[in-house]
Order: C-alpha cells, then structure tokens, then sequence
C-alpha cells in the first residue's frame, strides 16, 4: 500500500460515487431514482416508497444501494478496477497502477502520483514552503541554531526533491536560487538543514530590536517529483527553544484561516543589565504561492507597525498582495502592564482571507505555560516558584474549510516520575459560526457554547472526546517543566488537533535524533488494527479517550527511536509525535486528511 494511493484515506474511490436522479423526477423522490445517496425504492403498485440512505454511500438509479456503480472503474488501493454490473463488486482488475515509475490510481485511472496527491487533500503532496519563523532572541541565541525540514518518501519511487530560495529584492519578479537538490529513496527520509533566513526584518539573528512585523521575500520552496511528507523543525537540536510543525503541501492550502495562538513570555520590555531591551513576541505569518494573491488580516491583538504594514489595533485591516516566496510577518506590539495578562500578545481568533491559497503559520518567539492564563491542578509541594521555563511555539495551521466538528484529543505522554499527571492546556476556538460543544471533561467544560471567534481554555489530566454541533479548533499546550513533579524535562509546544473527520489509515513520521525521549501517540476505534513498523500496537500504553457518535476511542502510546516510522490501520486514526529534552519539547500531528468538509459563512 502506497499512502497517495486511494487506499490512504479509505477503501475505494469511484469516477461515479453516488447516482442522479431519473426520469421519475429531478427532486429524488421519483420510484426507483437516486438523490445523492438516497434511494427511493417502488412500492408493488409502483408508487415511491421509503426513501433508503445508502449505507455505502452509493445509489445507482433503478438499482438501488450498491458498493460501486454499475459498470464504472474505480480505485482499490493502487489497482483500476470495473464495477460489475449489479454493483456488488469491483473484483475486475482493469490494470495495476506502477508505483514504482510514480503513478497511482485515482477516479478511476492510473495518474502521476502527484496528480493523485492533488485529488486527495492531505499532508501528502508535492510542493511544500518552508519558513524560518522568528526564534527567541536570547544568550543560547536559538534564532541562529541549525533550522530545517525532515523530507520522508512514502512512495515506490525515487522522490527528487529540489529547495529554493529566491534572492530577488521583494516586489521583484521571483529568481528562484537552487539551496538543496537531493534523491531520497523509498522509505527514507532526509534531513535538510537550511540556511538562516529571518522574517522579522533584523540586521542579525539574535536581534531584540528587530522591527518584528515585515513583509520581505524569504520563503522556501520545496518540491518532490513524486509525493512526500514533510516536517518542520526549529530548531533540530535541543536546544532550550524548539518546537516543530506537520507542512501542508500547497494542494492542502486554503483562502481562510483562523488562528490558535498563545500570549508572548515577555510582552512588555524589560532592561536586563548585561543584555539590554527584552521583549517576546507572537505573531502569525503568511506565504504566499501564487502570483498576484491579495491577502487582508484582522488581528486579535495590537499589531506592531513597521512600513509598509501600519501599526493596526483589533479588528483593524491589515491588505497586502503576495507572490510566490513573498512572507506577511505580522508580530504584537510592545505590551503595558495595564494589558490582561490572560489575552496580553495573544493573536488568537486572527482571521486570515485570501484570494488564493496561503499558507499560515502560528509562532511565539517564546513563552511558558500556563503562564496565568489559566489556573491549573499542581504537585504536592509546588510552588510559585516553579514555573520555569519558556520554549517557542509555532505550528502551520488547518485551512478553515478542513475543520471538523469532532475529536478525539489525547492527553501528552506523562512527564512526571511520581504518579501525579501535570496537565496539558486545552484551547477551544470557535471557527465561523456558534457551536453547541460537549465533552467529557468536568463541569463546566463538559457542555458549553462557543460563538465564533471567541477562546475558551482549560487544562486535561486525560484524554478526552469532544463533539460540536458546528466545526471548532482544538489546541494543545505541554506545561513548563516547573509543573512536572520529577527531574526537569520538556517544555510548551504547541499542536492544532485535526478532526475525526481528517484521520487516515497510513501515516510515515520522522523522529530527530538529540532528544532523550520521542513518542507517537495514537487515536483510534477501540478494536481497531494499529500497525507501527510491522508490529502490533497493541503493546503500547492504551488509556480510554470516550464515545463519539456511538463508537469507543482510545489511546495508544509508543515509544519511538529516531528515524523513520510507518503506522498503517485497518480504520482511520490519528496520531500526534512528540518529543522532550532536558528543557525543551516539540510536538507535531503526524498528518492529516485536508478533505473540503465545511463551507464557512464569512468570518467575523
């Protein structure tokens, strides 16, 4: 099985998934004619009957529910197969795609691999941008450490991968410079280690007097001749500064955003003696891929000014057009201490609209958790004391359209060495319209309103489901170490969750070496069959996650060792890496479906 085959995200892909109605009536409601999926059967005197949902999800008028339709080809895993006749069956192997030349099939037909990738949103794709979002300016100076991107080939053929850089002034047209050509073959991935490229328009990188907000060109392209999973680490060490972030190719990509964010660790500057002015900021950053795209963001927080990006308080309009390599850098301003420290440089709710697809990310330069943003359950002993310390943050967000409404959110491998379990931070943020959400976490959190835009946040012990009745975000936050009751190890990291509704059923995740513990963990049916690397999860640490829609989840912990790792299932499922150092942590979701679920209203 080849994860851009059609068997990646499900069993079958059809050139026909559903019948039209027929002569009986264009509404459905004709005997024997299809609406969709439904199925209006004759009654003996010929008149309509109940109407039938389909349980496959196929109709063929004047059939009635069938696996596939009559006669058409359709995908099961890499292989063309013809629908027999009666719709019971797809057995007629029509051809056999050759993975290993990079085709696969899709609607029906045997495709360029990236052509597949491209009729099947994911994490899987083609061509990816990479950015090397602003760091923590500091005496380790991580804004300067080794940056870069972890390239996975999860395909049968040979996937050459090119990297770019373009080195025309902004405004200009883009020429394009070769940074790194590499072959990486099957089933191996490939560290790519880039070159330092600032985005918040400093003269160095360890710089606290950097404007902060800047629009520059400094925006890596990468593109594969054959589909590949790409990853985002800054920094690769542990380093005391380091989070990572799952990259959507531009095939994933969206026209609208809504960001989870997190308040900077030191929004209001400081003199430090030795050190001078320290200040951290939040910021959310946009690329841009396509010529003469518009892009408007409305900032939850005060933006920082710097030309030719005004100064923009909340609910301003910030306008700019981006071309391919182009980067929007919109940091927070300096903080007062009359600011709420609950909200103080936090850009959460930000939206983000543009006339072609972008891709977004979300970052603090550095911060701590839960850093009085919320009150948390604590160890025996603990005190005000203990709260060190800070990490940065930075995760690509979900296009709008790809939210879900239903989740299962597994809690952080436990930290602690004492039986106490220190809690992970639970961001709820409301996507585009008022939802009813319920969980199982305790009152008040079990059952809440959430309008759109507004940000709820709490704590978790233990995994937990979450079932909405409009599309949300959920994000997570690892505490400071201060909070583990045991030897100090990890730090915050930031992880947007991807919905039910975006599992797979084959993952590859790369884990970094330097780090003294990396984990996977796993979401999925209980019963299910999880495979890691060829093994069996059932081994791993399972704790019950709760009930969605009728069906039981659960989680499986794994511990990993660095290289390169394969998850296939029999359903769907869902997965998170996460890794810890001394005094640093990353966390990333392992992939994702970025299936067109939801149409938005406009976001306000």
């Amino acid at each position: 099985m080849i994860p851009f085959a059609c068997s990646a995200s499900g069993d079958h892909t059809s050139t026909s998934a559903g019948g039209t109605a027929g002569a009986g009536g264009s509404d459905g409601t004709g005997c024997g004619q299809c609406f969709g999926a439904v199925f209006t059967p004759c009654n003996s005197d010929g008149t309509p009957g109940a109407p039938i949902t389909c349980p496959s999800g196929v109709c063929a008028p004047n059939v009635g529910c069938v696996e596939c339709q009559p006669g058409s080809l359709t995908c099961v895993g890499n292989e063309v197969r013809r629908c027999s006749e009666d719709g019971k069956d797809a057995s007629e192997v029509v051809e056999v795609c050759d993975a290993a030349a990079g085709f696969g099939c899709s609607n029906g037909k045997c495709t360029g691999a990236c052509d597949v990738a491209a009729d099947q949103p994911s994490n899987v794709g083609c061509e990816f941008w990479a950015v090397d979002l602003d760091q923590q300016d500091g005496l380790n100076d991580p804004a300067s450490a080794p940056w870069g991107v972890v390239l996975s080939n999860t395909g049968e053929a040979v996937a050459k991968v090119v990297i770019e850089q373009n080195d025309a002034p902004l405004g200009m047209p883009a020429t394009p410079k070769l940074v790194l050509a590499v072959d990486v073959q099957p089933g191996e991935l490939f560290t790519a280690k880039l070159p330092t490229r600032e985005l918040d328009c400093g003269v160095k990188p360890n710089d606290y007097l950097s404007p902060g907000t800047c629009l520059s060109s400094n925006a890596f392209r990468i593109t594969s001749s054959t589909p590949i999973v790409v990853y985002q680490f800054n920094v690769f060490e542990n380093a005391y500064s380091n989070d990572a972030s799952l990259l959507l190719p531009t095939t994933g990509l969206g026209k609208i955003y809504r960001i989870i964010n997190w308040p900077a660790g030191h929004p209001v500057p400081l003199d430090f003696p030795g050190i001078g002015k320290i200040i951290d900021r939040s910021y959310v950053t946009v690329i841009g891929t396509k010529p003469n795209t518009v892009v408007t963001v409305k900032p939850s927080w005060r933006i920082k000014g710097n030309p030719p990006i005004a100064a923009t308080m909340p609910g301003g309009e910030i306008k700019v057009t981006l071309n391919p390599f182009d980067v929007l850098n919109l940091e927070t301003d300096d903080a007062t201490f009359q600011d709420d420290p609950k909200t103080v440089a936090d850009l959460s709710s930000t939206i983000v609209t543009s006339t072609l697809p972008v891709a977004v990310f979300s970052g603090v330069e550095t911060t701590s958790a839960p850093g009085g943003v919320v009150e948390i359950p604590t160890y025996g002993g603990w005190t005000s004391d203990s709260t060190c310390c800070l990490d940065h943050l930075e995760e690509q967000m979900f296009p709008v359209e790809s939210i879900g409404s239903r989740y299962v959110i597994t809690r952080s491998p436990v930290r602690s060495t004492s039986g106490y379990r220190e809690p992970d931070i639970i961001r709820f943020l409301g996507v585009a319209e008022d939802a009813t959400v319920t969980t199982n976490l305790p009152a008040p959190f079990d059952s809440f309103v959430l309008q759109a835009g507004e940000v709820k946040t709490t704590w978790a012990q233990d995994n937990f489901v979450v079932g909405a009745t409009k599309p949300v975000m959920v994000g997570q936050l690892q505490v400071s170490n201060g909070y583990v009751d045991g030897p100090a190890i990890g730090d915050p990291s930031l992880t947007v969750f991807p919905p039910i509704e975006q599992f797979r059923t084959e993952y590859v995740i790369p884990t970094p070496s330097s780090w003294t513990q990396n984990w996977v963990v796993i979401a999925a049916e209980v019963g299910s069959e999880i495979m890691l690397d060829g093994f069996t999860t059932n081994l791993c640490q399972i704790e019950p996650a709760g009930m969605v829609e009728g069906k039981a989840y659960h989680s499986r912990k794994c511990p990993l060792e660095p290289g390169v790792h394969k998850l296939t299932g029999d359903k769907p499922f869902g997965i998170i890496g996460y890794g810890y150092g001394s005094a640093g942590s990353y966390a990333f979701a392992g992939g994702a479906d970025v299936k067109r679920v939801y149409e938005p209203p406009p976001l306000k």
